[in-house]
């Protein structure tokens, strides 16, 4: 015999747009996490607008070594997400956005679509959705990333929108260079990019939030919908319990680089001689090497690129 189930759900869903005060990449993506993991959204969805100060944010499965361009003389932080894809820019200029839905009525091209629309209708800029989710001007140049959660109850949809960010420091951050690093973890894909200012310079942060939050709160689905309009939201432990823990854990070492998937990296002298690292969770397991020279204190150190910097200087001297 077979049984036929149908899954009933209430005609009327509760939208919220929230606005986080916050500028602190550990501090959103904490709530961020923290809603995906502590809320109910049966019959209700919520926008989550955020804006971090200078950071470059990597995927969950990524590699931040072989992603990011590290400079000591650039004060910018790193932080790993809790969802795939590539490694993104962030700065005071550019409008990140959470869509939060229950798993059933998960619709990222839904969101997109409302983002495109948006761009038309207020500013008379034309964008399209291209086959990787991206929203590209011209089919060509990227104004916008995307990457998923998908969980049970919950999901969420997450994308960048580049108002008028620091093209330049993002390029020297995020430019791909050769670093002979051998890995299965997600690798990004090089975008050409634009500032939405490039296309009209009337755009601007403040503005983009009330017209997007306030396309998201007209209509959700084919299902009626009740607002609940916008609110202003401090991320801290007294109004959101268990935040601290959330936020503590992504500032970590151990989240940050201890989750890169294992790699191997080799480094090269001007000649023959080459010391080639294996790394998992960040930390040294193995050193090989076609010289004569012992670097076996290095194993289990956690790895950086500094390392790279002295294996480099004790096989010139051994070349010298």
């Amino acid at each position: 015999m077979a049984f036929i189930i149908r899954r009933f759900y209430s005609s009327v869903i509760e939208k919220t747009v929230l606005i986080s005060k916050s500028t602190d990449v550990f501090e959103n993506l904490a709530l961020e996490h923290w809603f995906y993991r502590h809320s109910n959204f049966t019959n209700k969805s919520m926008l989550l607008l955020w804006v971090n100060s200078n950071c470059v944010v990597i995927g969950r499965h990524q590699n931040p070594w072989l992603e990011i361009n590290f400079d000591s003389a650039i004060d910018v932080r790193m932080a790993r997400r809790n969802s795939g894809g590539g490694t993104v820019f962030h700065d005071n200029e550019n409008l990140n956005m959470t869509f939060f839905t229950s798993r059933d009525i998960y619709n990222r091209k839904k969101n997109l679509e409302l983002i495109v629309e948006t761009l038309k209708s207020e500013w008379n800029v034309v964008t399209e959705i291209n086959k990787r989710e991206d929203i590209v001007i011209d089919n060509i140049y990227k104004i916008s990333g995307t990457a998923s959660k998908l969980g049970r109850p919950n999901a969420y949809h997450h994308c960048t929108l580049l108002v008028n960010c620091n093209r330049e420091l993002m390029s020297s951050l995020l430019r791909k260079r050769e670093k002979n690093i051998e890995t299965n973890a997600t690798v990004s894909v090089t975008s050409d990019v634009l500032n939405l200012t490039q296309i009209n310079n009337k755009v601007c942060i403040n503005r983009l939030m009330t017209a997007v939050g306030l396309q998201y709160l007209k209509t959700v689905g084919n299902k009626t919908t009740t607002d609940q309009g916008f609110n202003y939201v401090t991320p801290n432990e007294q109004t959101f319990p268990g935040f601290n823990e959330i936020k503590n854990e992504m500032e970590s070492w151990e989240w940050r680089y201890g989750r890169t998937p294992k790699f191997n990296i080799t480094v090269k002298s001007n000649d023959e001689h080459s010391v080639i690292l294996s790394v998992k969770n960040g930390i040294i397991e193995n050193v090989a090497t076609t010289c004569n020279v012992s670097l076996s204190h290095l194993i289990n150190e956690k790895f950086n690129m500094k390392i790279v910097e002295e294996i480099k200087q004790c096989l010139e001297t051994i070349r010298v």
